[in-house]
């Protein structure tokens, strides 16, 4: 959620003073930096004309007891577009309105250089590293890092990384900022008094978000992060061994998470693991679908996670829920065919979709993953096909699917997260946003390799937020051109690749083997295993 820039008061007399700073960069741009540009900037605050520090602190960090935000931190894009904004008359603000016109665009891209190099008034890798334990009766929580799907409200750290820290240019720092401050954004967003932000992500998502949600969010990032004094930079601190309680009272998570289909079976909400020993192990199961290289590194090649391709932890109908999965199994597959039970099922996940090595199927990660399968499942018919089971196949494309119209649409709607090169996005070196090819994505023998399975499911779940806004020939065609680029090697690889194609990869929407702009998918694929190599 973008967060709202209350830059510093700056008159017409400081913006003078600003120019003629600025108008001297040639002469010292050898030996000044951008950030000492800004700096100057910041603090040129004239007799009666307050300078930035006055509202957000010497040091970028803001005043939460005035519910100003800090910049220290954000990144320089995020905050240029912010000011731009302002500038424009895009944001409405009697404060920021004025200021940020007085100000060029030379100026505008030094104050927010200047802020983005410094730092954040908390520590982000100790925050990355925290993982909140969102209790049951703490809406808050559950929104910022499980969302409601109900509403398909994707969790906040899904796109503003883990603990709120922020992800590059426009997923900015929620962690620390003043709840009241949060609130009004969000609130202003619902209301279509604040730009919707890229995609119109942030302004879809919070039309969705009630008044509690809305207050219960703000509260939880207000509170979140210690400083490097070791004192809370919202209102309240936080650690594992005392989960935070979002102030005021709002309806439990309980009423409105299970992610049921809207009719047939209903999994349990996802607050009711039993609090026994094997609840331990159902959290454990959840715990590994989260954060799959944090809690199974040791069969994990690349920087997914279980949750990148199953949504809302496995729950999300459409979106191969693990729910539906559980009771189709022991079956038969033709991808190896034999009757493969759910363990050996599990294993190829590692193998091909993790792009790791199988463990073993007695191993505490397959024990955990399957009760976790199990309790989700609980009283489910077995050997029914469950509504909302895999991933909902399209119709036949009407069009053959597109490299050229399908860059089009990734550029459109899938840049701002995964980036152009497809490589995904990180923070603090964990995976927000996934990558789609490359040696870090899934390797060639993953299901979603397949043009008709990640059309399905980018059809029902892209863009994250927006859900269900590509028209099928869209879905089509940008599965086709994300797939049309290397990736790892398919484990499976004879030696041969037009072997392997005609034994594991003959179907005409399988791209494997076959040259897209004079390239032969599958020639250059780097090896199997992805960071078990290294």
């Amino acid at each position: 959620m973008p967060n709202r820039i209350r830059t510093p008061f700056i008159g017409t007399r400081l913006a003078s003073a600003c120019t003629a700073l600025l108008l001297s960069w040639p002469a010292y741009a050898a030996g000044a930096s951008l950030a000492e540009s800004g700096q100057s900037l910041a603090g040129a605050g004239l007799p009666g004309v307050p300078a930035c520090t006055s509202c957000h602190g010497a040091k970028g960090e803001g005043m939460a007891a005035a519910g100003f935000p800090y910049l220290a931190g954000q990144g320089a894009a995020y905050l240029e577009s912010q000011l731009r904004d302002f500038a424009d008359g895009q944001r409405a603000s009697p404060i920021m309105g004025p200021i940020a016109k007085g100000l060029d665009a030379s100026q505008i891209k030094a104050l927010a250089a200047y802020y983005s190099q410094l730092p954040a008034p908390f520590d982000k890798e100790s925050l990355a590293g925290h993982v909140d334990t969102y209790p049951a009766g703490d809406p808050g929580a559950w929104l910022a890092n499980r969302g409601d799907w109900s509403k398909v409200i994707p969790a906040c750290i899904q796109c503003h990384g883990p603990g709120g820290i922020g992800v590059g240019a426009d997923f900015p720092a929620l962690a620390g900022q003043p709840a009241a401050y949060l609130q009004a954004q969000l609130t202003a967003w619902k209301a279509g008094q604040r730009p919707p932000g890229p995609q119109g992500l942030m302004g879809d998502i919070a039309a969705r978000m009630d008044a509690q949600q809305i207050s219960a969010a703000a509260a939880y990032f207000a509170q979140l992060p210690p400083t490097a004094a070791g004192q809370p930079s919202g209102t309240a601190a936080n650690s594992e061994k005392a989960p935070i309680s979002s102030a005021g009272a709002a309806p439990s998570p309980v009423e409105r998470s299970s992610g049921a289909p809207p009719s047939g079976f209903a999994p349990p909400p996802a607050d009711a693991i039993p609090d026994n020993e094997f609840g331990k192990v159902v959290r454990q199961g959840q715990d590994i679908f989260l954060r799959t290289g944090e809690h199974a590194g040791k069969f994990v090649g690349n920087s997914l996670n279980c949750v990148s391709c199953h949504m809302d932890a496995g729950r999300r109908k459409d979106a191969s829920p693990m729910w539906a999965a559980y009771v189709m199994y022991p079956a038969y597959r033709s991808k190896n065919g034999h009757v493969n039970t759910l363990a050996e099922r599990l294993q190829g996940c590692f193998a091909y979709s993790m792009n790791g090595a199988m463990p073993p199927a007695d191993s505490e990660t397959i024990v955990a993953l399957e009760s976790y399968m199990y309790w989700m499942a609980k009283g489910a018919p077995t050997g029914v096909k469950l509504e909302g089971q895999g991933f909902k196949r399209l119709p036949a494309a009407a069009q053959a699917p597109d490299y050229l119209r399908g860059q089009k649409v990734f550029q459109k709607n899938c840049v701002l997260c995964h980036g152009a090169d497809g490589a995904g996005q990180k923070a603090q070196g964990k995976m927000v946003f996934p990558a789609l090819w490359g040696d870090d994505s899934f390797n060639w023998g993953a299901g979603m390799h397949s043009v008709p399975t990640a059309a399905a499911f980018i059809k029902a779940n892209m863009p994250l937020g927006g859900m269900d806004v590509l028209t099928d020939q869209e879905a089509w065609d940008v599965a086709y051109y994300m797939n049309a680029h290397e990736r790892p090697q398919d484990p499976r690889y004879t030696g041969s690749l037009a072997e392997t194609q005609q034994k594991y990869h003959d179907a005409q929407t399988d791209l494997y083997g076959q040259t897209v702009n004079g390239h032969v998918l599958g020639s250059a694929a780097p090896p199997p295993g992805g960071s078990l190599r290294k």
